[in-house]
């Protein structure tokens, strides 16, 4: 049996999932004004359309895998004030990349003129470095699925984007609290939950893609053998996310000892566990 599992250690290290060439970020942001005074409503019109295009035709990484990333910020602006020289906002955004980041940011101060033309810089801009944060904490985690901590590159540059918010004397509202969320993702303890993502998204990817069975079984199996080894909550939050489909990939394998372990683990599903278990 250990012999079997070096086997398998052995190919989950050397195995590259091939999916050359033309990953993109695709981008759909929804701005509510609702809140605002009309003359600022007027202000910021099309708003969404200039940050579509902004994180759209940027090229955020490497190209090595052949999958779009969708991105959706929605930004619900909560109030206005103008300052003799400039209009400044508060907003609350939430993030989403449809699969297993989701996160809501309420305190966003900055401010903003009409008509704003977005272009990437490195150094600090209120409103234009937020989005290039959560732009890089997506990725970051995408990366981590395909690539075992593929996305410390890009985590590592949203602790640089939030380290540079300490150099603002009016806007850094909020990027406290940035920096040391990119910075548990980084720590040695976050690198279990890392792993089994990765372990666990590449196999699914094979399985459900139908590339290459086998592979996936095996990459299903070994992250099986992570669980236990990944703290409560962080737990959790995976079966939340992945329950359904991994049960039944297990089942599909008839891969009951797997699938015993799943049911052990996460008590909140244990309905669509039994289910399955009593297929064999």
């Amino acid at each position: 049996m250990a012999r079997r599992w070096i086997l398998i250690l052995l190919l989950l290290f050397s195995f590259s999932v091939s999916r050359a060439a033309a990953q993109r970020l695709v981008a759909t942001v929804r701005v509510d004004l609702e809140r605002l005074p009309q003359e600022n409503q007027n202000k910021l019109r099309g708003l969404n359309r200039i940050i579509e295009a902004y994180i759209n035709q940027r090229e955020w990484g490497p190209d090595d895998y052949n999958y779009d990333v969708p991105l959706d910020f929605d930004i619900y602006f909560e109030e206005a004030f103008a300052i003799s020289f400039e209009d400044r906002y508060k907003a609350r955004l939430v993030i989403s990349n449809r699969s297993n980041f989701q996160h809501t940011d309420r305190r966003w101060e900055f401010p903003l003129a009409p008509g704003v033309q977005l272009v990437y810089s490195e150094s600090f801009d209120p409103f234009r470095s937020l989005i290039d944060y959560y732009v890089y904490m997506v990725l970051g985690y995408e990366y981590d699925k395909v690539k075992k901590f593929g996305g410390t590159p890009y985590f590592e540059t949203a602790r640089q984007i939030s380290q540079s918010a300490r150099f603002s004397s009016r806007y850094f509202l909020g990027w406290d609290k940035r920096e040391e969320w990119v910075e548990a993702q980084l720590k040695k303890e976050n690198e279990r939950v890392r792993y089994l993502n990765f372990l666990y998204y590449t196999g699914e990817w094979l399985f459900y893609t139908e590339r290459d069975p086998e592979t996936a079984k095996q990459y299903l199996l070994y992250a099986a053998k992570q669980l236990d080894k990944v703290p409560k909550d962080k737990l959790k939050r995976f079966f939340d996310l992945n329950y359904f489909n991994y049960a039944n990939a297990l089942a599909e394998y008839k891969e009951y000892t797997a699938l015993s372990k799943l049911a052990s683990l996460d008590p909140d599903h244990a309905d669509l566990y039994q289910k399955l278990l009593k297929k064999r």
